[in-house]
Parts: structure tokens; C-alpha cells; sequence
């Protein structure tokens, strides 16, 4: 064998060299010693031998161009040893750990440590007066053996029983006076040997000492004297019971049990899945865990990765189903575990709390401190079970909330939409099916607020509804437009946003099943219905519309097949589902089969507002939702406003009256809309006014209505004008406001209404 040698100097070059046979034995010595410091070639030190970790890792590949190994001499002071040799390619970087077990420098072991010294001393401490009756009865049984035993050596019985078994043999007296006789001299002798006399000596003086010490201290305070003879009796007593029992386990405490006291143990563990309704685990197997049983940094929940014995065949996924009854093997509540998949299918994590995670008041949003916040960072929506506060995607996922009334959908999807109102580059459209005050704060930044679920609220959500249709079309003309450098996926980016003006839509709808459930027509000889034309473009939407920026986020408390079409539900990958009545209802939520899974959000506990569970692409966990109250989201929204005033960003209703379009309804809601399909004229005249009120509420503005003859024009803006005027003092009833008819000759004489004026009547000006 032969190895290149490169000789020092530049012009010199590389000669093969044949090297002894001791020389290269030394080299293949030193090649295996750098291997054993690889980790590759050192195992951990479970298995008795070092790990080395590596700092700066070089690449173990040979260079492309070489062809050959080299090994370079290496410059020595001395000549006695020519073949030694220095390896230079040798890893730079490694540096040995120090030999200390992860279990004695992990803090979460030494947690878990404390926690189980904890519990063991409070389990013993309250058993301590049964481990003192029971040491007292061990030290009866010790005292009344020692002085059986003391009687039998210093009396020399075992001579009697021979005697008696001399004197059933029928034997002469002679030898049982003989052995009387021998008795009566073993036992004298017994009693003059020095241990005899020293231990007589001994007990003596310590009865005379405890005496002496009673009547001096009082007998309370000489107590502790009698440990030691306590202890020498309690000794023989064990020796007795030991004796009796050889093959039992003597003991006068009693084991520790960790179930309920929040530690989880690697017995107790085991010991619950073996318990008859869980089942995962047969009689004599037991699961392996990965690392050690760990604390939290809160100390508040113990945690553990352990793999499942393959023989069983069983998976993470039917232990997760199993939480219920580990749960109660392991006597704890439900919600206090934790557990999913944690690498293969037989690997697990699972995190026992010591209480419920939920308790307590609701966390803030931490937005409501915030001055501008970016969608593409997330959402943050609600706290877990570790109690962190976890950002969802909005973005290209979007959000269905689902629950039964009052457990706090409307909280959950305020707490999201948060993240949108304060990023100016977001557009909001909100549709409040409730009619209540939850998002009248967001007509200050949104660029449609439609109230409640009157024939012209409805109708108004359609047409918003089917324009970001036809707008989520002309946007993925513009992605297709654009270089695949600039849009390497074929979807908005935030680059795209910054520098082509595709701004995201955030579509927030509460109480969707109310519109989907409309049955109105736009007008009497269409077939389609208002609730149809919205289903169809919320699936659109919800199937379509991500990858364009266009991001659902839907709440009902009916999200089951016949309110909250399949179709939309299915298209957002992202679901909450807070407290459900039947767990039908919790699957059309999280997806079917997850409530069969474990993961059923009927059994929720309903003390607690807005806990739920959260299912996305990962899988699902127990939530529950950031707390923003009205006043707050208000503040929130004003701060969106601004910023969305001074980015240029103010678009739609907010820009065009102020963002207050949340306090009309009705009549007035009515008018406006007719000035808006006018595209905001600076008045107009009552016939026309009718005209467009009879087109958005046939029944009420319809000539037939009115008992006028569509023929008659004149007799049905009469008849039209009184109606209107009466519907205006209606609505304005109480409110300080008026609203008059105005007369004007330029451009022809007209009757009518001027748009500022029915503004400030709707309080809006």
C-alpha cells in the first residue's frame, strides 16, 4: 500500500512513499479514533460510552478535483520517531461535552424531580400516624421476640425440649436428670460470659439513666432518649416478620400514588393505559419514553414523548380517541390532556396539566396595544392549552366559527379580524347577520358594513358578494400578468401588495346561515332567491378566492348541512368550534369523524366562554379565545382608520360617509341606497326616488301597493311622496333630526331630496 506524500516547498511534488507496516497500522489507528468522534461512531451516554457534538460542521467530501487522499508530514523536533504522522485533514470543530446526564442538567427533569419529592412528602406526611402505629406494633413485635429469645439463651431452654423429647422415648430418669443438670450448668455459664454481664450492665445503666433523666427534665422532654431503644426493638421486629415471610417485601410505608395529584409518573402512565376502558396497553407491556418525563417552565403540566410497543400495533391517534378514559384513569378532566401524534405513527406527546388550562378570566388580545400589525404575520386568535397565545393564518385559509348560541363565536372572530383592521393594506367587508352593535365598529374602516338581514341588508350583501367575485377574477388576470419571478406561485405575496396595489380582502360574515336562509327574489319573475345567489358566491369565494387575497372568515350557530352548505364548509381548511349541542354538530364544524376521534366539541365545559377546539391542516388542540370588548374593538378600529387615512387606503362606505353607516336602517338605509345606485347624485327627485325604492322593496314601494295604477304617474308620486314622508318622520322620530322636501326650477322644476340633507338626517353628515 502506498500513500502520496506532499513534501514541503512550493516546487517540489507529490511522491508516492510506501510506509511500514507499523506505520500504517498507527495511521489506521488514528483514522478510527477520528471516527469514534463522529456522532456517527460515539453513541449517547445511555449506552455507556461519550457523545461528541459537533460546533462548526465541515464537509466530510473529499473536494471534486481530488484524486487521491493526502496526508501531509507533519514537522517534528525530534528524528527518533520518523513515521509519526499528523493527520491535517482531521474535523476542526468538535469539542467534547461535559460528562454530565441530560437528567441531571435538564431544568424540566429537575421540575418533575421536585414535583414527585413534593407529592411523596405530603402523601407520607399525612400517612405519618399509620406509619407510626405500625412501626409501634413492629417494635411490640421486636420487644416481645428479644425477650423470648434473651429468656431462652440465658435459661438455656433448648435443654428442656430436649428433655422432653428424651423423656417421650421412654428413657430412664437418669438422663433427664442428666440433662437437667447440664442445663442448669450451660445456663449458669451463659449468664457469666462478659457479653451477658456487659449487656446487663448496658440496659441497667440506661434505665437508671432514663430515670434519672425523667425526674430531672419531666418525662416529655426525655422522650427522645427512648429513640434508640425504639429503634433496636423495631429492628428485631423486622428481623421476626422478615423471618416469618422470607419471600415477602416488608415495608411500614405505603407507595406513592401520583394519580390526581398532577405529576405524571412513568408507572403511573403505564399503569393507565393498561386500565380496562383504555385498553392500549395489554398485561406486561409497558410504553418507552423518549428522554425523561419533564416539568414546564410554569411548572404548571407535565410532559412526555414516549413510543408505543410495536407488537401492539396501536397509534397516536388511538390514544388521542382514548382521552376520556385516560383521562379518568389518570384522574384528571379531559381538557387537562393533551395529546397527538409526535413523529411516527406509534410516538406520542402528551401533556398533563395540573389544572384546567382554561381557568380563570379570558386573556387580552395583545393587539389592542398595537399600533399596526401585518396580516402576513398571523392572526393571533386565542391562547392553547400551554396558554400562548397562537397567531392563525388568515391568509389562504380563512376561518369558519361554529357553536351554539351565546359561546362565543362573535368573540372568536373579532379577536381574528383584529390582525386585518390593523393592517392598512387590507380591505374589510363585514356582513353582521345579528343586527346587533358586535361590528358596528368596523364601518370606520370597512369598505361595506351591511347590518342585520332586511330585504335590503340582503340584497345589499348579494351584490357585495358577486362584485368581489367578478373582482377576484380581474385579480387573477393581474397574477396572470405578471412575471413568475414576481409571482413564483401563482398568488398574492407581500410584495405584490406593496408594489402592485392587490390588496387582501378580508370577508367577515356573522351569523351566515341567516342570509344563506333568505328566500327573497330581486324581483318576482326571478328564480333565483337572494340566500341562493349568496351561497353561490361565498363558494365561490371560499374555494377560489384565497390564493387572490380574498379570505373568508364566516361564524353561524348552525353550521350543519341544511343551513351552511358542505361546500363552503369543506373549502375553509380552518375551523373553531366552541360548545356544540349534539357532536353531529361538532363534526360539521372540525370535519367528519373528529368527534369519534376524541376531539368532540359537545363535551366542552360550559363554564367557560369562548373554549373551543381549533382544526387546521396540523390537527387539532384545545383553545380559547382572545378577550376584546366592545369599547376596546372600537379604539382598535379608530386606530385602523388612521391608518388607513394616512397610507391613502381608505376605500368604500369608510371613506365615503365617515364610517358611520352602522346607525341607519330602515327607511333611511332605504334612501341612501337608492342615491348610491344613482352613483351619488346631488339630489334627486321624488318619482325617481320611488322608482329605486320600488326596485329594492317591490312589496312596500310598488305601485300596486300603494292601490296606484302604474298608468296613473301622477297619482303614484302623490301617493309615494305622502308614504315616504310619513316613513321619514317614522324613523326620525325622537332623534332631533329632520328630513323636508326641497324644490328646485334649475335643470327643470322637481320635488325631491338632496343627498346631504338625507346624510345628516341618517346622522352621518
Amino acid at each position: 500500500m502506498s500513500i502520496t506524500q506532499a513534501e514541503r516547498g512550493p516546487e517540489t511534488e507529490a511522491q508516492p512513499v510506501d510506509f511500514p507496516a507499523e506505520t500504517l497500522d498507527r495511521i489506521e489507528e488514528s483514522a478510527r479514533e477520528a471516527v469514534r468522534r463522529t456522532p456517527a461512531g460515539v453513541a449517547d451516554l445511555t449506552t455507556g460510552t461519550v457523545r461528541l457534538d459537533k460546533v462548526d460542521e465541515a464537509p466530510l467530501a473529499a473536494p471534486a478535483d481530488a484524486e487521491a487522499a493526502v496526508v501531509e508530514l507533519a514537522d517534528t523536533d525530534t528524528d527518533d520517531d520518523p513515521g509519526t504522522l499528523e493527520i491535517l485533514d482531521e474535523r476542526d470543530g468538535w469539542n467534547l461535552r461535559t460528562l454530565i446526564p441530560e437528567s441531571l442538567t435538564d431544568p424540566g427533569v429537575w421540575r418533575q424531580r421536585r414535583a414527585e419529592w413534593t407529592n411523596a412528602l405530603a402523601f407520607h406526611t399525612l400517612r405519618s400516624p399509620v406509619y407510626l402505629w405500625r412501626a409501634t406494633r413492629v417494635a411490640g413485635i421486636g420487644a416481645r421476640v428479644g425477650a423470648r429469645d434473651a429468656w431462652s439463651y440465658l435459661g438455656a431452654t433448648e435443654y428442656g425440649e430436649i428433655a422432653d423429647k428424651v423423656r417421650r422415648t421412654k428413657a430412664g430418669p437418669e438422663h433427664v436428670a442428666d440433662l437437667r443438670a447440664d442445663r442448669r450448668k450451660e445456663a449458669k455459664q451463659r449468664r457469666r460470659e462478659p457479653v451477658t454481664v456487659y449487656a446487663m450492665t448496658g440496659c441497667t445503666t440506661y434505665v437508671a439513666a432514663l430515670l434519672a433523666l425523667g425526674e430531672t427534665w419531666g418525662w416529655v422532654m426525655t422522650s427522645p432518649v427512648l429513640l434508640p431503644l425504639f429503634g433496636v426493638l423495631y429492628a428485631l421486629g423486622r428481623r421476626e416478620l422478615i423471618r416469618r415471610e422470607p419471600d415477602g417485601t416488608f415495608t411500614i410505608t405505603d407507595s406513592v400514588d401520583f394519580t390526581g395529584a398532577g405529576v405524571l409518573t412513568e408507572d403511573g402512565l403505564n399503569d393507565a393505559l393498561r386500565a380496562r376502558n383504555v385498553g392500549i396497553l395489554k398485561d406486561g407491556e409497558s410504553v418507552t419514553v423518549k428522554g425523561f418525563i419533564a416539568r414546564e417552565a410554569d411548572d404548571k403540566a407535565s410532559v412526555v414523548r414516549f413510543e408505543l410497543p410495536r407488537s401492539s400495533g396501536k397509534t397516536a391517534k388511538e390514544v388521542a380517541a382514548k382521552r376520556d378514559p385516560l383521562a379518568a384513569a389518570l384522574a384528571v378532566d379531559a381538557i387537562q390532556l393533551s395529546i397527538r401524534q409526535d413523529g411516527h405513527e406509534g410516538e406520542v406527546y402528551m401533556r398533563v396539566a395540573d389544572s384546567h388550562p382554561f381557568g380563570g378570566n379570558p386573556v387580552p388580545s395583545p393587539l389592542l396595544n398595537a399600533e399596526q400589525w401585518d396580516i402576513w404575520q398571523g392572526a393571533p386568535t386565542f391562547v392553547d392549552e400551554t396558554g400562548r397565545v397562537i397567531p392563525i393564518e388568515l391568509l389562504f385559509f380563512g376561518l369558519l366559527v361554529g357553536a351554539m348560541p351565546r359561546q362565543g363565536k362573535t368573540f372568536t372572530a373579532r379577536a381574528a379580524a383584529v390582525a386585518a383592521i390593523l393592517d392598512p393594506t387590507c380591505r374589510i367587508v363585514v356582513g353582521d347577520g345579528k343586527g346587533g352593535k358586535d361590528w358596528a365598529a368596523t364601518a370606520l374602516v370597512a369598505d361595506a358594513y351591511i347590518r342585520g338581514v332586511t330585504t335590503a341588508a340582503v340584497r345589499r350583501l348579494t351584490h357585495v358578494l358577486e362584485d368581489l367575485v367578478d373582482e377576484m377574477t380581474e385579480t387573477y388576470d393581474a397574477l396572470f400578468e405578471l412575471p413568475d419571478e414576481v409571482c413564483p406561485e401563482g398568488k398574492l405575496t407581500p410584495e405584490i401588495v406593496r408594489d402592485h396595489g392587490i390588496r387582501p380582502v378580508v370577508l367577515i360574515i356573522d351569523e351566515v346561515q341567516r342570509y344563506l336562509e333568505s328566500g327573497d327574489k330581486e324581483s318576482e319573475d326571478d328564480k333565483v332567491t337572494y340566500g341562493q345567489r349568496i351561497e353561490k358566491a361565498l363558494t365561490d369565494l371560499a374555494k377560489v378566492g384565497p390564493a387572490a387575497g380574498l379570505i373568508p372568515v364566516l361564524a353561524s350557530q348552525k353550521p350543519t348541512g341544511d343551513a351552511v352548505p358542505s361546500a363552503i364548509r369543506d373549502a375553509i381548511p380552518q375551523r373553531i368550534a366552541h360548545l356544540c349541542a349534539t357532536y353531529q354538530m361538532s363534526d360539521s364544524i372540525l370535519g367528519t369523524g373528529s368527534a369519534s376521534s376524541g376531539w368532540n366539541a359537545k363535551d366542552l365545559a360550559p363554564a367557560f366562554k369562548g373554549m373551543g377546539i381549533h382544526a387546521d391542516e396540523t390537527g387539532f388542540r384545545f383553545m380559547r379565545s382572545l378577550l376584546i370588548n366592545l369599547p376596546e374593538f372600537r379604539g382598535v378600529c379608530e386606530r385602523g382608520r388612521a391608518l388607513r387615512i394616512a397610507a391613502g387606503t381608505l376605500a368604500g362606505e369608510a371613506a365615503g360617509d365617515g364610517g358611520r353607516r352602522a346607525r341607519v336602517a330602515g327607511i333611511l338605509a332605504d334612501l341612501l341606497a337608492v342615491f348610491e345606485e344613482a352613483r351619488l347624485p346631488e339630489r334627486m327627485p321624488t318619482a325617481e326616488i320611488l322608482d329605486g325604492l320600488a326596485t329594492l322593496d317591490p312589496s312596500t314601494w310598488a305601485p300596486a301597493t300603494l292601490d296606484v295604477g302604474e298608468e296613473d304617474r301622477g297619482a303614484y308620486v302623490r301617493a309615494g311622496g305622502t308614504a315616504l314622508r310619513k316613513a321619514l318622520d317614522e324613523a326620525l322620530d325622537g332623534t332631533e333630526r329632520t328630513l323636508a322636501v326641497r324644490s328646485w326650477t334649475s335643470g327643470g322644476r322637481a320635488n325631491g331630496y338632496y343627498l346631504a340633507d338625507v346624510r345628516t338626517a341618517a346622522g352621518i353628515a
